[in-house]
């Protein structure tokens, strides 16, 4: 049967949604991690269609948020894929996956069938199923904390696991608003407007400074320097997503945020 998956299965990936607005003042180490393969700046693709076993619902509650995205998907070289949302904590959540480089594959709005006490047939969508680099299948249900508590999720999915082929899923996760704070969702959020532009000569130029540079420098001054203004910020955020640019702390990425070549040590 699928296992339950504990907190630690599903781990903040903190490489992509952290930043420091201070200086560097410790040693650190880097963690060497595939990058996506990036289209070229004249090259055009199409966007993959929706994964979902279900369109999205007909009856909008009033606290419901649909919506779409588009994310590379990694296992097609990160060729654009159509995900829809059905509420802001799964459009926050998505944001956040999509960022993660140990997360090879999200498909959303999954059925997963079973039998209840009576064997009756029933179905389960879940709001992710996700693939990690190491091949491990996690199911992702996303509930507000407060209907977690009233609804007792926690003890229904401790349920739903004992009766879900294993499969469908390695593991089963409940995922609240807790889980993605607010910097790492709008780090998140940046990185995916920013990576919507194809990679152009303000990615090589920020490439080129940092490489003839030792050590780390505010981003700010790293866009200056290249001479590309606004272009230069994008793409220095395009470059933190493919981890080719390394942050220093956490935080909020902006201009005061302290950067490094990947491979750098601090």
């Amino acid at each position: 049967m699928p296992r339950r998956a504990n907190p630690k299965s599903l781990p903040v990936d903190g490489g992509i949604a952290t930043a420091d607005t201070t200086p560097p003042a410790s040693a650190g180490r880097d963690v060497t991690i595939p990058t996506v393969e990036e289209a070229s700046a004249t090259e055009w693709r199409s966007v993959l269609p929706s994964t979902a076993d279900r369109p999205l619902g007909r009856f909008r509650s009033s606290v419901s948020n649909q919506g779409v995205a588009i994310i590379p998907d990694r296992r097609k070289g990160g060729h654009p894929q159509q995900v829809f949302t059905e509420s802001t904590g799964e459009d926050n959540s998505l944001m956040v996956l999509s960022t993660r480089h140990d997360i090879v594959e999200i498909r959303e709005q999954q059925e997963a069938t079973y039998r209840d006490e009576e064997g009756r047939l029933r179905r389960h969508y879940f709001d992710f199923v996700v693939t990690t680099a190491e091949g491990l299948r996690i199911a992702l249900a996303y509930k507000p904390s407060d209907r977690v508590k009233a609804l007792d999720f926690e003890a229904y999915l401790a349920e739903l696991a004992t009766r879900i082929s294993p499969a469908f899923a390695d593991e089963i996760k409940l995922i609240t608003e807790h889980d993605f704070p607010p910097i790492q969702v709008a780090n998140a959020n940046l990185i995916n407007d920013c990576r919507r532009d194809q990679p152009n000569d303000a990615d090589e130029a920020v490439l080129e400074m940092l490489g003839d540079l030792t050590g780390a420098v505010r981003i700010a001054d790293l866009r200056d320097a290249t001479g590309y203004g606004g272009e230069a910020f994008r793409a220095i955020v395009r470059l933190i997503g493919q981890r080719r640019i390394v942050m220093e702390g956490q935080g909020r990425i902006g201009g005061e945020t302290w950067v490094r070549i990947a491979g750098e040590v601090a």
